[in-house]
């Protein structure tokens, strides 16, 4: 395809900058203009400005594609009709702007630095409303649920981006591939400032590895303790439909005595049905297990903070100098006379 702009880049002063656009768009005034963006971002008062220079412009498609964030999704906001390949991602997030604190402080710099960054927070947050309202008024939400997507952060692929609103199609037909989220871009996400939820390879990656069926987790060991491992093996899957029945009453024999029921069996599609009264109990006993786990936890921290200072404390001691000591030397010869009556006499002399 053709497109008269093409944003792949930085969008700001040195790289794709409102002036740039501005020229590129003159040339086409009256005309219809379709832009190709891939870009991760950049300057905000660059990206608000493109985008009102989309909408003065009228007749823009933007087309999507690869990794779209940040400024690059506020001028995508200006175009009549936003297409957004289905290979590729979208992430809008609350503003942010560079904080330089560090340093020594006494009391009264950190009262003005903190009032500092209480001034910048507020204007942050006067922005993050300005954006909301600018990407509900695309989205046709509410400006609340568009400020919860913000918070989150959070990359949205194709189908969710047509489905929250930002977008209004998607091409099927762009040639591009699916994104491989590798751990060097993850890196230089990181290094510019762009969370990276959503892009978990599982997601965006066909060969990635599955997670693990274990967990050691709080909430896992509390289900497990109830309910049993439920997990079965490929071979087990094998295996005729009495050994499965009696492996899944197996499993769930601590259920059944908690419930006082003989067993439990799944329906066809395997699917177990609990009345409102069981599933209370069950809630009921995990919040007490759970509460139990945690006051264990709790036991064992301060045991291990215990054990921890009196270690440092032996460790202390023998690193402490001793106590000076005088040398007994063990002279043999002379025997002196230590009975009663010279006792007496010394003492008899000085006085």
């Amino acid at each position: 395809m053709n497109y008269q702009l093409t944003i792949d880049d930085y969008i700001g002063r040195w790289c794709y900058s409102k002036q740039y656009v501005r020229n590129i768009l003159s040339s086409y005034k009256g005309k219809h203009v379709d832009v190709k963006i891939t870009s991760l971002g950049g300057d905000l008062d660059h990206g608000l400005d493109i985008r009102q220079q989309f909408i003065d412009h009228g007749d823009v498609t933007v087309y999507l594609s690869g990794f779209v964030a940040s400024s690059a999704t506020v001028v995508a906001m200006g175009a009549k009709r936003v297409v957004m390949s289905k290979y590729a991602m979208f992430l809008v997030h609350k503003c942010s702007n560079f904080i330089d604190a560090w340093g020594s402080y006494n009391a009264d710099q950190m009262q003005k630095l903190i009032d500092d960054l209480t001034a910048n927070k507020k204007e942050n947050d006067k922005i993050d409303v300005v954006l909301a309202n600018m990407y509900a008024n695309r989205c046709g939400k509410k400006v609340s649920e568009i400020l919860d997507i913000l918070k989150a952060g959070r990359w949205l692929s194709a189908q969710e981006a047509k489905d929250l609103g930002f977008i209004d199609e998607i091409s099927e037909t762009d040639g591009g591939t699916k994104i491989n989220f590798t751990p060097e871009l993850k890196t230089k996400f990181n290094a510019i400032g762009l969370p990276t939820l959503g892009l978990e390879p599982e997601v965006v990656n066909d060969h990635a590895p599955e997670p693990e069926k274990e967990s050691s987790g709080l909430l896992s060991r509390i289900v497990n303790s109830i309910f049993g491992d439920t997990e079965k093996s490929p071979a087990e899957d094998n295996q005729s439909d009495s050994k499965q029945m009696k492996k899944t009453n197996h499993s769930f024999k601590a259920l059944c005595s908690f419930l006082a029921l003989e067993t439990i069996t799944p329906d066809n599609d395997g699917d177990v049905t609990l009345t409102a009264e069981q599933m209370e109990r069950v809630s009921n006993r995990l919040a007490e297990l759970e509460s139990s786990v945690s006051e264990k936890d709790d036991t064992i921290k301060k045991r291990d903070e215990k054990i921890s200072d009196l270690t440092a404390q032996v460790e202390a001691l023998k690193k402490a100098p001793g106590d000076e000591t005088n040398d007994i030397e063990d002279e043999t010869g002379d025997k002196t006379d230590f009975s009663a009556s010279a006792v007496f006499n010394d003492l008899k002399a000085i006085l």
